[in-house]
């Protein structure tokens, strides 16, 4: 069933009570472009998903850029609608945020303005921090560090070492991250592993592009050796995994991927995995815990639909005549 519209679920949610697990939660909004050139756009995205990133080291659980995307898409809604400042307050609770980032930036000149503030969403509203950094149109990783050390700290959160890359392998990254057409994303990660070899996060993504394109042993190959690696995507990365050795009949296997990837970090993909999972072992009461822990998180309605209408199938086969 699919979830109200937005203009329904931003007014049901003020009547939600906030809860702890919203609280850990954070949202960051891709910023509004106030000023420049079409071909900075993509800029805003592009920090947004810096940011999560950021947040995801931090400990915290973020809904990402690619769960705002497709939470647009369930609600057939533009990719960036316009919302106030009070519908993207009502929009994070409604979507398991306790925590929200918005803001905006201008180019002007090769120079690149950016004005951000932090948000707690609970019962009450409250600023908990606002920054104004303007820096070269090149410096945009530069510009991500020093947004992402202000932000943890009015979060109460140390500071994190993000990735070492070199400026041009961050911006391909971010490119990908933000392209939809499947061929930029894989000319895009391709091109910042290139850059910088290391690049766990950028490898992750491409084996993620290319299991989409039926490319599983590329995928596959990449995945293996990134399973004990450190890196902010690499509960993305196990998931990924645990989907490919699923659907090769290593079910032991992709368990145990899928309760690493929860161990690294409490995320809907795992949980959605996890039901399937259940699922082809006939397991209902199992995948229906899982269904339920998928669905505090606000985000990819679509998957949890297709699931609860094969959980409904294998519990009528399970019924005896």
């Amino acid at each position: 069933m699919r979830k109200p519209g937005v203009l329904a679920a931003l007014i049901i949610c003020l009547a939600v009570p906030w809860t702890a697990f919203q609280a850990q939660r954070l949202v960051v909004f891709p910023l509004k472009q106030t000023r420049g050139p079409m071909s900075t756009e993509w800029i805003g995205t592009g920090l947004a998903v810096g940011l999560d990133e950021a947040v995801v080291l931090a400990g915290m659980v973020p809904v990402t850029v690619a769960d705002l995307r497709s939470y647009y898409e369930e609600q057939d809604l533009i990719s960036q609608p316009d919302f106030t400042l009070a519908s993207q307050v009502a929009l994070a609770r409604n979507l398991g945020a306790g925590l929200m980032v918005t803001g905006s930036y201008s180019v002007v000149d090769d120079k690149l303005k950016v004005d951000l503030k932090a948000l707690e969403v609970g019962e009450n509203p409250t600023l908990k921090g606002e920054w104004h950094e303007e820096t070269g149109l090149r410096n945009l990783l530069e510009l991500t560090q020093r947004l992402r050390d202000d932000l943890l700290k009015a979060m109460g959160k140390g500071p994190v070492e993000g990735p070492k890359v070199a400026p041009e392998a961050f911006e391909s990254y971010i490119r990908g991250r933000i392209a939809t057409d499947p061929t930029l994303k894989e000319v895009y990660f391709s091109k910042a592993v290139e850059i910088q070899p290391d690049y766990y996060d950028a490898q992750c993504y491409l084996a993620i592009v290319l299991r989409k394109a039926g490319r599983i042993t590329e995928s596959e190959k990449i995945l293996d050796k990134l399973v004990d690696k450190h890196y902010a995507k690499a509960y993305l990365g196990l998931v990924t995994l645990a989907r490919i050795k699923m659907n090769q009949g290593h079910l032991m296997e992709a368990r145990a991927l899928l309760l690493k990837s929860l161990k690294v970090m409490e995320n809907p993909e795992a949980h959605l995995a996890l039901a399937d999972w259940y699922l082809r072992q006939k397991k209902v009461d199992d995948a229906a815990r899982e269904l339920k822990m998928a669905e505090k998180f606000g985000t990819h309605q679509d998957q949890i639909d297709a699931l609860q209408e094969k959980l409904k199938k294998v519990s009528a086969e399970k019924k005896p005549s």
